[in-house]
C-alpha cells in the first residue's frame, strides 16, 4: 500500500510539472544540433541560426530579429548570456507547446507566454516540437523578448519566431 501511495504522489508530482509546460533537465548533454543560437549582449539578442549541416548562418550580421522553424520539426535553442546581468527569454510559442530547459535556467510564466531567465554567463538550451499551423499551408507568427530589457517595441531584446508549413 506505501508503494501505491508512493507511486501515485509520484505520478502527481510529474504531473503537474508536465502542466507547467518546461521539464527542467540539470548535467544532461546538450543536443547535438541547434536550430538557432541566441547570444545575450550589450542588451540586445545577436542571433544565429542553422541551416542542415552547413552549420551557423548569420541572420543580419548576426543581431538578426527573428528564427525561421519548420513545422513538425525538432527545435534546439541555445541561449547564451554574455552580459554581465540577467535577461530572459520569453515566447508565446513556448506558452503553447511544452518544452525542455537543459542548463541552468529559471522557469518563467507571462500571461500567454513562457520563458527562461539566464544569469550572467549561463547556458540554457530550450527544446521542443514545432508545432503545425491550424491551416494547411498557413505560416504562424511569434514573438520573443526579454521582460527586464524588451519591453518596448524599440528595444534591442525583441526578436520574431516563423513556422513554416510545408506540408
Amino acid at each position: 500500500m506505501r508503494y501505491l501511495a508512493g507511486s501515485a504522489a509520484t505520478v502527481a508530482i510529474l504531473a503537474l510539472g508536465s502542466l507547467a509546460g518546461a521539464q527542467t533537465m540539470q548535467n544532461e548533454s546538450e543536443p547535438r544540433e541547434l536550430t538557432a543560437e541566441v547570444v545575450m549582449k550589450d542588451k540586445a539578442f545577436h542571433i544565429t541560426q542553422t541551416q542542415g549541416e552547413m552549420g551557423f548562418l548569420s541572420i543580419q550580421g548576426g543581431s538578426g530579429r527573428g528564427i525561421l522553424l519548420m513545422a513538425d520539426t525538432h527545435a534546439d535553442i541555445r541561449l547564451r548570456n554574455e552580459d554581465t546581468v540577467a535577461h530572459e527569454f520569453v515566447s508565446t510559442i513556448l506558452y503553447k507547446v511544452p518544452f525542455r530547459l537543459s542548463g541552468t535556467g529559471t522557469f518563467l510564466e507571462a500571461p500567454q507566454a513562457a520563458g527562461v531567465r539566464v544569469g550572467p554567463g549561463q547556458t540554457v538550451v530550450l527544446s521542443f516540437e514545432v508545432p503545425y499551423p491550424r491551416e494547411e499551408h498557413e505560416h504562424m507568427y511569434e514573438t520573443f523578448w526579454c521582460n527586464v530589457h524588451g519591453k518596448h517595441h524599440v528595444d534591442r531584446m525583441r526578436g520574431e519566431i516563423v513556422i513554416v508549413d510545408v506540408r
